[in-house]
């Protein structure tokens, strides 16, 4: 049995994640963290509540989870739009893992348009959708689904992904493949691809690994897709540094979203500055903000936004920085030039 408190060598070795280690778990609990924090980190007394909301004028959030789903969420999609509105943003995207949300985002935006023509709100807002394809990478589906309004994503799979159940320790349950074993990219994969230059539409590469990942942002960059990882930071499809700089080598877009840098209880145990490290590392050019937000357990979408604004902030990441994540790279991702 290993002596925790008199073998720090052993300390390192032991893992509670992929890139957590149990040391690294000790220092984040230890007493004096708060003010050790406070101490390494002296922007962090700059923070006040209200700090954000300038660089949150014009930010795209193109990751969201609200009702209808097929789950609870803790807002449905009206009550995201117009939190988003009063908040000055550009735009909002609603993700469903398995079905198309853009006929929902566009009767919300009719709505939307109807309090603000009403004078119950003030600034409009760009709301879309997409489609999930956790039931399959079905070529006809994804193109009858593009032809939807309000259409601006496309979601791989992510719980029923060959990638996610081999990260889980369980690849025995299958689950759905896009690369084959020998490394092509699938056909359909392919058409999938082509479908969303086409239409001028985003794509979220899902719940992958880098075994599937790598191939994949080859293709993308082939066909010219725009695409991004959807949180790999998040230990359900962690990527190791190197792994994601690789990826964004390739113009896919690396997804810092606020989990999970605010903890919470999906995911209790995390670093939170890992976060920052990809940020300075990949370069804020080739990473995108979104709150990834919606579940039951965390703050409202747009209150998750301006608590991961604060925390950028007192980290050390630059307005400008973050203006860029939340602004320039969703746009670019979804199309939305003006």
């Amino acid at each position: 049995m290993c002596d925790f408190a008199s073998n720090a060598e052993a300390l390192e070795k032991i893992m509670v994640g992929r890139t957590l280690t149990f040391k690294r778990v000790q220092e984040l609990n230890a007493k004096d963290y708060f003010y050790q924090m406070l101490k390494d980190n002296p922007e962090i007394r700059k923070i006040h509540p209200g700090i954000e909301n300038e660089l949150l004028v014009g930010a795209i959030d193109c990751h969201i989870h609200a009702y209808p789903d097929f789950v609870h969420r803790a807002q449905d999609m009206i009550q995201v739009s117009i939190d988003a509105s009063e908040a000055g943003m550009k735009a909002v995207a609603f993700k469903d893992h398995w079905n198309v949300s853009a006929n929902a985002a566009y009767v919300v935006q009719q709505h939307i348009d109807h309090l603000v023509e009403i004078e119950e709100l003030d600034q409009p807002i760009e709301v879309y959708g997409g489609a999930g394809t956790n039931h399959g990478m079905n070529i006809e589906y994804i193109r009858t689904a593009a032809l939807y309004p309000n259409f601006k994503m496309i979601w791989f799979p992510t719980f029923t992904s060959l990638d996610f159940w081999r990260g889980a320790g369980r690849p025995e349950e299958g689950g759905v493949r896009l690369v084959s074993p020998d490394g092509e990219v699938l056909p359909e994969v392919v058409e999938i691809l082509k479908i969303a230059v086409e239409n001028k539409v985003g794509i979220g590469f899902g719940h992958r690994d880098f075994q599937e990942l790598l191939p994949l942002a080859k293709k993308a960059k082939e066909l010219g897709v725009r695409a991004t990882l959807d949180h790999p930071l998040l230990e359900l499809n962690k990527l190791l540094l190197d792994e994601m700089q690789e990826i964004a080598s390739l113009g896919v877009y690396i997804g810092t979203y606020c989990q999970p840098m605010i903890p919470s209880l999906y995911q209790p145990v995390a670093d939170p500055m890992e976060t920052i490290r990809t940020i300075q590392s990949i370069g804020p050019e080739n990473c995108i903000i979104g709150s990834d937000f919606g579940q039951v357990l965390h703050v409202n979408s747009v209150d998750g936004l301006r608590i991961f604004i604060r925390a950028l902030l007192g980290f050390g990441i630059e307005p400008d920085q973050i203006k860029m994540m939340l602004k320039d790279n969703p746009a670019d991702l979804m199309w939305l030039e003006n």
